[in-house]
């Protein structure tokens, strides 16, 4: 049977559900967050286009990810971890903005299997929920090889509206040394890039990705910082953030939210 860090029992469903997602929100409350902030790094951002920061009317089926609009920092929060050699299948995410407000809880899906034998690669599901218990988006992520020369089986995440439409997906594309991604919209039409240095490992206590645009520009950010010592939990508790621009589309935030987990399990996961 799978422990989690969550609850032992399947996801509930409607009042029953909305009082599981809402106790999350209090677990994560009750938590001592991190009071150090990331290293301040200038970003060079473009002014945001009226084509870019006119609401597109697609976005309106983004729904309550619209708050998303005005966001230009995202924290997040694993929820610790039960302690001990445990199968922990089910995984809690608190998202807060710069203010540290929670926004989102995202509840992340796997197996036993696919934790215990794949690790960082494993496929899995994430879900996010509002305040309101609705679920605002569901990200997907394929099982790949977590160390690929050939460029053929590279890892991805897909993003989802919760009526399933696809938003994007973020592809790992083949290089050498360095981490090199692709974010891309349901056509397919490369947006942003996303490189990191050849010395990104896991084993650091901080970390940091770029986030570029088609031109070159540096305009965002993908981090890790070490949230210091708990004895209540594992060692690996994990606490990473995505930086973007105010006048960002709004799906390519939705993108770049999933890239930000997709990163986590690649490079920040000690687990």
């Amino acid at each position: 049977m799978a422990f989690s860090s969550v609850t032992t029992q399947p996801l509930p469903f409607g009042l029953e559900r909305e009082k599981h997602i809402d106790m999350i929100f209090r677990a994560f409350h009750r938590q001592v967050r991190p009071t150090d902030e990331p290293q301040n790094v200038s970003l060079v951002v473009q002014a945001a286009s009226p084509e870019e920061t006119e609401i597109d009317s697609e976005d309106k089926r983004l729904g309550k990810l619209d708050v998303l609009r005005t966001v230009t920092r995202l924290h997040i929060t694993a929820r610790p971890e039960l302690q001990g050699p445990q199968c922990v299948a089910r995984r809690a995410y608190s998202i807060s903005t710069e203010t540290r407000d929670q926004i989102f809880v995202a509840v992340e899906e796997s197996s036993c299997v696919c934790v215990q034998f794949c690790g960082p690669a494993r496929s899995c599901s994430l879900q996010g929920f509002d305040k309101d218990s609705e679920c605002v988006f569901l990200f997907e992520r394929p099982l790949r090889a977590e160390v690929c020369w050939l460029g053929c089986c590279l890892m991805e995440m897909r993003a989802f509206t919760p009526d399933r439409q696809l938003i994007g997906t973020v592809y790992q594309r083949w290089s050498m040394f360095t981490p090199y991604f692709e974010v891309c919209d349901s056509e397919g039409i490369s947006t942003v890039r996303i490189q990191g240095s050849y010395y990104n490992t896991r084993c650091l206590s901080e970390q940091e990705l770029q986030v570029v645009s088609t031109i070159g520009e540096t305009i965002g950010r993908i981090w890790k910082r070490w949230p210091g010592y708990r004895e209540e939990c594992n060692m690996d508790h994990e606490y990473f953030g995505l930086d973007v621009p105010q006048g960002m589309n709004l799906k390519v935030k939705v993108l770049l939210l999933a890239a930000t987990f997709l990163l986590n399990h690649m490079f920040f996961e000690m687990s």
